[in-house]
Parts: structure tokens; C-alpha cells; sequence
């Protein structure tokens, strides 16, 4: 993964080289630290790596406010006003920053150094203790490929395999090393001469505020998410890009789209998307791209082939998360010709920054363990000794685990290539839609009443989540705002439930990835995934009740738990084959 290693000085000769040629890799040794760049050939302006006399610093991502923080600090160039900022508000300067980033900063005088990962955490950054010594990386292949040079010994964390078979990402500061630890969203590393400190620097908050009318939140959400995309569209512009821009049958990526061309940057977006074909995940953004004649590439996931790039995705994802949420999008932009492209620009979590995450519409609602899992199979493996964090309720909870620790795990593949964000990810956007009562969150009442006010052309194309479009009528239904024209195949389908005769929405081919459907049909596929199990599940042997509740999930469940097993699998034939 592209980004920066930081290791001892005595050590360096240990770090693992880095395979691939596309990557700039820059070198500064202080006296008692190796630093190491290896990034991404793309936004290098806001990526000063530098020494002075008085400091070093290396900063990765992209920081769509810096021609602002220029201003503000009275500075010409980044590097300036990243001493700037930090000489006027200290340690935790990069507060300020607005994009996706992570970095490293050492004042020597002081002899503190400070590293750093953006507020919701999409830039990773893991870490490693040993012999009263630390190494830090953006990747933690990196890590335990220093360890291994080193012939320094590491272990399974068997809580975090048990993360991966039940939520199917990591959690908090957890990895599938016990010796290693990511950085948690919103937090920082200070280290000085005798300490080494994890500090919280970012908390998300979702507080309520009454004080506003239905109409003014409205037009309070248009302007900052505007904003937001100005932010990141800007970027490119500035760099002479063109904008590479997701599209499904969501809400969440149509309106980063339909944002961008109402705001003049229509010229320059391309689009892309991957579903099963003929699908709504297909026929709505080829209509919407159509419509706002846009470019637009579909990649197809028919029969479910991209299921096979097990290890390459493993190594991109170090095993942090099931590895099916990161290939179908990894067949897509494979196949991408990418110089030309800046930001890869999403909609990832405007479902839940613009919705909610909560369950029901008790706003004190604590959280459950297993809120937020994929399976419930192996839920009494979990318990809240598991947890460091004390979260105010299950959405924050949930924003924390399911959302940054997670989804931002989907981030990764085009990191590989160049730097991501989604609107829904500005800082300033996101708190203020929290701040918004949950009631008008709930059944996405305030996020439909936004589009249907302010863009309302965007309002006419069907909603996959729906199968309908958002101005269609709709019933209130134990809750759930259910369209009148859809109500024949509900009472369907909860008829042919009860009678134990219903599919799984995996099952259908109506589905953007109907993996269940994918094992059934394709026996290739399914032999092939088979056959992995079965030739690697050995590697837990050593551990029989790991060993055991593998084989059940893999034997017994879903394709789901399946691909959580064989992502485990995977990570341990990376990691611990010959360990």
C-alpha cells in the first residue's frame, strides 16, 4: 500500500523492498530515524517530505483545503504553512486539514514526534513496538516484512480472526498481528524521549439540535455538500485531472455525481460502474450517465469471477476486511486506464451520514456486540472486553466499526493508484447532518426531501434500495416507508417466508452482487473456492477451536461466512505459513 514507513535508524537495513516501479520512493535518515516515502505519483504538492534544522515532516493523501490553509497562514507553499500551522496551534495541527491523509511530523528541538491519521480514518496507519523501539508504515506488509528480515517472532491475534468470521472487517486498533495495531480514526501517535502515547485528537458526535425548520436544513445540507464537492473536484482541476466518479443505483454516488455536473465540472467526469448485468445497479447509471452525457465505463460481475482474486486482494487489504468487498471493485478499476485520473470520487456512507445508523429511533440506544456483523454464527466469541472505546450509542458504534473500520476498507484498491473521498466524508458536512434529529434521518425523509427540492430531475430515475423512484407513494409499514407499487411482491415475499420457501436477496440475480447465486450457477467458481478452503484450512490446525468453528462456517453457512473464512485463510497464508 502506498504511503510512508518510519523505522530506526540501527534497523533500516531490514525494511522490506518495495516490488513495484510506479510508486516514487524518497529517503530521509535523521539521526536516529529512517523515513522512508513510497507513494503514489499523483498530487505531489500536498505531499511535502521534508528536513529542516528544525523539523521533518511527510504527509500522504490529499488535503482539498490547502490553497485555503495557504491563504489563512500566509504562506506560498504547503510545506510553509504545515510549519505554520503547527508553530501557531501545536500538536494537533492537522485538526485543520479537510481531504484524506495521513503523516508524520517531528519538531527536534522538543524532540516530540507526532503521527497521524485523518478524522474518520481512510488513510491507514499501523504501528509496531519491539526491543523499547518502534516501526510505523502505511501498510502492514511492510511491517511484517521487517519483521521478518529481522527474525523477530509475531502471532495471530485469534480475537481479531474472530472479528473477521463475525463482522467481517477489523476492529478498533485490532489486526490479524497481535504484535501490530492500526491507528484508530481520529487519533494520533506522540512519542518523545521516554513516552510512547495514543491520543485521541477527533470525536464524532451525533447530538441533536432542534433549532432549525425542515427548509433550513435543507438548504444548510445543499450548501455544504456543495461544498464538499467543490472541495474535491477543485483538487483534480488543480492538478489538470479528469474525474473518475463511481455510479450505482443508490442514492449516495448519483448525487456526488449530479452535484459535480450541476456544478460545472460535467466536462471532465467519467464514470464507472459494476453490477451484475442488466440490473438496476446497471440500468440506472447507464441511464443517468446517459442523460447528464457523461462517460461511462460498466463492468460486469456475471458469474461472480472476480471471486477468485483471493490473495492479490488479501494483500492489499492485509486481511482487515472479507475480501469479496474490495474484489468486485478491484475487477473494475483493474481494467482502468488510470494516469488520467485524479481522486477516485464516491459515495461512500451518504446512506448513513444523510440517513442513519441507528436501528430504531431510540437515540440512547447502547451498543450490542454484534451490531454491525455480517454473521451471528460465532457472536459469543465477542464480548465488550474487546472494546477499548466507551461509545455514546449504537449509531456511533456502528459509524466507528461498520463505517471506518469497515467500508473505509474499500477504499484501499484504488489507493493503490491514487487517492479517494466521498462529499458524505467532509468533516464539515458529516457533523452537521449528524446534529440532525434522527427522526428526519430515519427512512432517508430529509435526504429524499433535499433531492426532490433542490434537484429534483435526480428525483426521476428508480432507487435500487426501492426497486422505485423517491417521489413514487409510499405506505408506512412497521416503520419502513415501503412503495405502494412494490406492496404485491413484499406480501410475497413475506408470505413465501413464512413458509420457509423465500430466497435470499443473494440468491436472485437481482442483486448488484448476488454471490449466493454466484456459488449456485457457477461450478467452476464454486469447485475453485472449495478447493482453497480445503487446501489451506490446515493452517489452523494448531488452533482447534479456530480450526472447528472454520469448518462449520465454511460447511454449513452462507457464501458470506464462507468468503470470511477464506479471507482468514488467505491472511494466514500470507502471514503465518511459514512463521
Amino acid at each position: 500500500m502506498p504511503g510512508f514507513i518510519i523505522a530506526p535508524l540501527q534497523d533500516s537495513l531490514n525494511l522490506s523492498q518495495e516490488e513495484r516501479k510506479d510508486l516514487i520512493v524518497k529517503r530521509i535518515n535523521t539521526n536516529e530515524l529512517c523515513i522512508e516515502q513510497r507513494t503514489v505519483n499523483k498530487f505531489l504538492n500536498d505531499k511535502p517530505f521534508f528536513e529542516t534544522n528544525e523539523y521533518c515532516a511527510i504527509l500522504d493523501g490529499v488535503i482539498l483545503n490547502s490553497e485555503y490553509l495557504n491563504a489563512k497562514y500566509h504562506q506560498k507553499s504547503f510545506q510553509d504553512t504545515l510549519i505554520s500551522m503547527y508553530e501557531d496551534n501545536g500538536e494537533c495541527f492537522f485538526d485543520e486539514f479537510r481531504g484524506s491523509f495521513s503523516g508524520f511530523f517531528y519538531d527536534k528541538k522538543k524532540e516530540i514526534k507526532i503521527i497521524f491519521t485523518d478524522h474518520i480514518g481512510s488513510k491507514q496507519v499501523f504501528y509496531s513496538k519491539f526491543s523499547e523501539k518502534y516501526i510505523i508504515a502505511s501498510d502492514i506488509n511492510y511491517i511484517v516484512g521487517f519483521y521478518k528480515n529481522a527474525n523477530i517472532h509475531y502471532s495471530l491475534n485469534r480475537n481479531a480472526a474472530y472479528f473477521l468470521l463475525t463482522y467481517g472487517f477489523m476492529i478498533e486498533d485490532h489486526t490479524l498481528v497481535n504484535e501490530i495495531k492500526k491507528l484508530k480514526a481520529g487519533h494520533c501517535i506522540k512519542i518523545t524521549q521516554s513516552t510512547f502515547e495514543i491520543k485521541k485528537y477527533y470525536n464524532l458526535c451525533n447530538d441533536p439540535s432542534y433549532s432549525k425548520s425542515e427548509q433550513e436544513i435543507v438548504d444548510h445540507i445543499d450548501g455544504l455538500f456543495r461544498q464538499a464537492v467543490q472541495r474535491a473536484f477543485e483538487k483534480d482541476r488543480e492538478y489538470g485531472y479528469k474525474h473518475l466518479v463511481g455510479l450505482s443505483g443508490g442514492l449516495d454516488s448519483r448525487m456526488t455525481t449530479w452535484v459535480a455536473n450541476d456544478m460545472g465540472y460535467n466536462e471532465k467526469i467519467v464514470n464507472y460502474t459494476f453490477s451484475q448485468s442488466d440490473y438496476l445497479d446497471e440500468t440506472t447509471p447507464k441511464k443517468i450517465a446517459s442523460d447528464l452525457k457523461h462517460e461511462w465505463i460498466f463492468k460486469s460481475l456475471d458469474n461472480g469471477l472476480f471471486l477468485k482474486d483471493i490473495d492479490d486482494t488479501t494483500r492489499i487489504s492485509s486481511g482487515g476486511a472479507l475480501y469479496y468487498g474490495l474484489a468486485h471493485g478491484k475487477s473494475c478499476l483493474d481494467l482502468i486506464a488510470k494516469r488520467q485520473f485524479g481522486i477516485v470520487h464516491t459515495g461512500q456512507l451518504g446512506d448513513v451520514v444523510l440517513g442513519t445508523f441507528y436501528s430504531t429511533l431510540d437515540k440512547s440506544k447502547p451498543f450490542d456486540v454484534s451490531d454491525g456483523a455480517y454473521s451471528m454464527v460465532l457472536k459469543d466469541k465477542l464480548d465488550r472486553s474487546m472494546f477499548s472505546e466507551d461509545y455514546q450509542n449504537e449509531e456511533i458504534f456502528k459509524f466507528y466499526t461498520r463505517g471506518f473500520a469497515g467500508a473505509n476498507q474499500g477504499l484501499l484498491v484504488a489507493q493503490e493508484f491514487s487517492e479517494t473521498y466521498s462529499p458524505f466524508y467532509d468533516i464539515d458536512f458529516m457533523e452537521y447532518c449528524l446534529s440532525i434529529p434522527v427522526e428526519l434521518r430515519a427512512n432517508h425523509y430529509i435526504y429524499k426531501k433535499w433531492i426532490i427540492d433542490k434537484y429534483p430531475h435526480a428525483a426521476s430515475y428508480v432507487w435500487e434500495k426501492t426497486g422505485a423512484r423517491i417521489t413514487d407513494k409510499s405506505l408506512n409499514i412497521l416503520g419502513r416507508r415501503i412503495p405502494v407499487s412494490k406492496l404485491p411482491k413484499k406480501i410475497l415475499d413475506f408470505t413465501l417466508k413464512k413458509l420457509g420457501m423465500a430466497q435470499t436477496y443473494l440468491s436472485s440475480r437481482s442483486h448488484m452482487n448476488p454471490l449466493e447465486y454466484y456459488y449456485a450457477t457457477n461450478n467452476d467458481l464454486k469447485i475453485f473456492l472449495q478447493r482453497y478452503f480445503y487446501e489451506n484450512v490446515k493452517l489452523l490446525k494448531h488452533d482447534k477451536e479456530l480450526f472447528d468453528d472454520c469448518n462449520k462456517l465454511f460447511e454449513n453457512q452462507t457464501i458470506i461466512e464462507k468468503i470470511q473464512v477464506i479471507t482468514l485463510l488467505s491472511a494466514m497464508k500470507r502471514y503465518f505459513s511459514t512463521v
